[in-house]
């Protein structure tokens, strides 16, 4: 009897020594990769209430401690992986004089009551099947739970589903978010809250062409070597049959190339270095253009590849608009992976001037000033898609073009999504929203 009450105190001590985080964590990944249908059962209002209140007791309880692990893991998870805001454990509410950030909103959007009341159900039976297989897998290696135990396993089970979910619901309404072009692609890139470089990638042409002209471009964004390990990836995932036409724009004779849409997340760090690299430096473009330029850019690391075979080309348009055209996107992005690139290969991207926005419009007929004429389309510059040449344009006012390719030809573009206004007038102050 000794003998087994040491065995049962050992067996607890190594479950409060880790063993029982490392398994519901195993338990909860390997449940999200089985994909077993949840949210099966009828509950009624008073149980789906007493549910919902269980999980903001959870939320709150310990200082918040599973409130702050969430909103760790959204700043850290969400839209870039580089990005920091607080840090764990810090008052999720605004410090006074701090202006309120998505991930705050976001946080309170998705842990409010009603929130909570909606996904209760769903988060219980995860939770019931996760501590069940807990439970039996305890047993297997030979440590039994107490009445006591078992409760604060059950809510340690309950407190990583809820996570999880959230967690899940956010990155899946963003992903959606990104690949459509919406309005919210991620959080905000404050450059204080960035800390993967010294964000100095642009110099004064690039970002003055950018504010002035509506675009800029910089040479040499990586180094050579990167800018081939980028081509021999790239070309791989074209031979692996990634990437597809645009159908409805191909019928049209609109575009012809084939793209690909690639997360940052997704990539593979043994096998795709170079994509891993640029990527990365890509990532921090928004966050040093708010710092030099105040755009209130949004954070992103979903990218295109684009891929123009020999003759392939993308007649003239605009990747944004204002009122009803307006998809979010603000500046473009533009990296060309072609390392061996020549004036006769083509696939130029031809540039047109900037086209004045709803602001400079309004301001000059204040002023009493004509306005130009919108539908002319004078070319501004003919941009040609050397290797490791990076493109920043307005999203919404400048309109563009591929033209056609003599040879295979990549591109990778990332959208930077950000509200009309700050930024958008020439003399760099702010408009009204």
């Amino acid at each position: 009897p000794r003998r087994a009450a040491a065995g049962e105190a050992r067996a607890r001590a190594e479950m409060k020594g880790g063993f029982l985080e490392k398994q519901i964590s195993r338990e909860a990944g390997e449940r999200s990769k089985d994909e077993a249908p949840a949210g099966k059962k009828e509950w009624d209002e008073r149980t789906a209430d007493g549910m919902a209140k269980v999980l903001e007791e959870i939320l709150l309880e310990n200082n918040r401690i599973a409130r702050n692990d969430l909103e760790r893991r959204i700043r850290t998870g969400t839209g870039v992986r580089d990005f920091k805001g607080r840090c764990c454990g810090a008052p999720d509410t605004p410090v006074p004089g701090e202006d309120d950030d998505i991930a705050a909103r976001l946080l309170r959007e998705y842990t409010k009551p009603s929130a909570l009341r909606d996904m209760a159900g769903t988060i219980m039976e995860q939770a019931t099947e996760l501590f069940v297989r807990v439970q039996q897998r305890g047993k297997t290696d030979g440590m039994s739970m107490d009445a006591e135990t078992e409760v604060s396993v059950l809510r340690s089970v309950i407190k990583e589903c809820l996570i999880r979910h959230v967690l899940k619901l956010i990155n899946t309404d963003n992903s959606g978010s990104s690949a459509s072009g919406s309005h919210d692609a991620g959080l905000l890139a404050t450059p204080q809250g960035y800390f993967g470089g010294d964000l100095n990638s642009f110099g004064s042409d690039a970002i003055r062409g950018l504010m002035e002209h509506g675009y800029g471009y910089t040479d040499d964004f990586v180094d050579d070597d990167t800018t081939r390990d980028v081509y021999k990836e790239l070309e791989f995932l074209e031979f692996d049959g990634k990437m597809v036409e645009v159908q409805q724009q191909k019928m049209t004779g609109y575009r012809t190339d084939k793209i690909y849409w690639l997360t940052y997340e997704a990539l593979d760090r043994e096998k795709q270095p170079g994509l891993v690299t640029l990527m990365k430096k890509m990532i921090s473009i928004p966050f040093e253009l708010n710092k030099k330029c105040s755009l209130y850019l949004q954070a992103s690391s979903t990218f295109q590849i684009a891929c123009y075979p020999k003759n392939a080309y993308y007649k003239r348009h605009v990747d944004g608009g204002y009122d009803n055209l307006n998809n979010g996107r603000k500046v473009t992005a533009i990296f060309y992976a072609n390392p061996s690139w020549s004036e006769g290969d083509g696939g130029h991207l031809r540039v047109y001037k900037r086209k004045l926005n709803p602001f400079q419009i309004e301001d000059m007929k204040a002023k009493g000033s004509e306005v130009p004429d919108q539908a002319a389309h004078e070319v501004a510059e003919e941009i040609e898609p050397l290797g490791g040449r990076l493109v920043l344009f307005r999203s919404r006012d400048v309109p563009h073009e591929v033209l056609p390719t003599n040879q295979k030809r990549f591109a990778i573009s990332l959208w930077l999504m950000g509200p009309p206004g700050p930024g958008d007038m020439p003399d760099g102050h702010h408009a009204k929203t």
